[in-house]
């Protein structure tokens, strides 16, 4: 947010300003007074004081209020600047908004286009195709025309000879005229006819050069949709082959979680493992202990058969009773006694099979007969 810089207002400076001139003006005055009258200074220069005591209070008022007004003028630019930059932001997340939806209606757009495309360039070959179809046909019917117009010519031909020999047998004269005759519409008919012929040929010509013509374009528009086709095809490609690596990095991410979770499971079966065997070694002291006490164990009278009880032992590192105590007993005071007496005896206790199995308090079930 830009900084409103502080400064003096105009009017405060003004003010200031006059007044020092009024304070300079009168000091001239006061002198020159004093000068003229001696007894009258005191009183003057206590009017003077008295004047411009007032005008500094009343240009310190004017100060504080252009203070007090420049302030609020400077927490209305702040927040005017912080209403701009809010409205700001807002319009270039609407911008940017609308900048996808438009990318996103353009790729749409496109596609329906290309889709167009596709489609035109298909009705332009069936049209190539049968204008093909067509000029074929037009010069398979010129063909015709031509081997028909040879065969009456030959014909003409055979009847223009019989004609000569049957005047040339009336009249050797008649048949020369004949003949010349026949000959010039012989003649006239060749050049006719070869004119006919030669009006064809340029014609077919002519239709086969605008047929080339059009294919020719029509070639040309197949390679530049084909060019066109293979860029869309390429972009497509180079896309597919962003996504394939997005999707490669996706799965190497996934495996490397998997990892990490298999990682973590081995780390937890091992621990559980560890814990079960500690726990195994922990149960089989424990029976260690009990056994040496079954052993030192003397029966009382009292005792019945299957009695147990749960022993509390505190001992040192090396095996050593500091204390025991007999809890949750199923027997008498004398079969609690006896049991108590056992433990004491097995002073010291079996050593544990680790530091880590070991507890100086222990809890053991006794049960002799169990």
């Amino acid at each position: 947010m830009p900084q409103v810089k502080r400064h003096i207002p105009v009017s405060l400076a003004a003010a200031i300003g006059v007044h020092v001139l009024m304070l300079i003006l009168l000091v001239i005055g006061f002198q020159m007074r004093s000068e003229s009258s001696g007894q009258n200074q005191p009183q003057i220069e206590t009017v003077a004081a008295q004047v411009i005591q007032q005008d500094v209070i009343a240009a310190q008022r004017q100060a504080r209020a252009d203070a007090k007004r420049q302030e609020a003028e400077e927490e209305a630019a702040r927040k005017a600047e912080q209403e701009r930059q809010r409205a700001t932001e807002e319009a270039q997340r609407q911008a940017e908004a609308e900048r996808l939806q438009a990318e996103e209606e353009a790729r749409q757009q496109a596609q329906l286009d290309l889709e167009r495309e596709r489609q035109q360039l298909a009705e332009q070959r069936q049209q190539i195709v049968e204008a093909r179809r067509e000029a074929e046909l037009e010069i398979q019917k010129a063909e015709e025309a031509r081997q028909e117009s040879e065969r009456a010519r030959q014909q003409a031909e055979e009847e223009a000879r019989r004609q000569a020999e049957l005047e040339r047998q009336q009249a050797e004269e008649e048949a020369q005229r004949q003949a010349e005759l026949e000959r010039q519409l012989a003649e006239e008919e060749a050049r006719r006819q070869a004119e006919l012929e030669r009006q064809q040929a340029e014609e077919e010509a002519q239709r086969q050069a605008e047929l080339e013509r059009q294919q020719a374009e029509a070639e040309e528009r197949r390679r530049a949709e084909q060019e066109r086709l293979m860029a869309e095809m390429q972009r497509e490609r180079d896309q597919l082959i962003a996504e394939r690596e997005a999707e490669e990095e996706r799965v190497a991410a996934i495996m490397e979680e998997e990892q990490s979770a298999m990682e973590a499971a081995e780390e937890r079966r091992r621990q559980a493992a560890a814990a079960s065997e500690l726990q195994s070694l922990t149960a089989q002291w424990a029976s260690a202990i009990a056994s040496k006490v079954e052993g030192l164990w003397r029966k009382p009278a009292s005792a019945g058969f299957g009695e147990s009880c749960v022993i509390y032992v505190r001992q040192t590192s090396g095996g050593a009773i500091l204390d025991a105590k007999v809890r949750q007993c199923t027997g008498d005071e004398e079969f609690r006694q006896s049991v108590e007496a056992a433990v004491y005896k097995a002073d010291p206790l079996p050593p544990a099979p680790n530091a880590d199995v070991f507890q100086q308090e222990l809890l053991f079930r006794f049960a002799p007969e169990g």
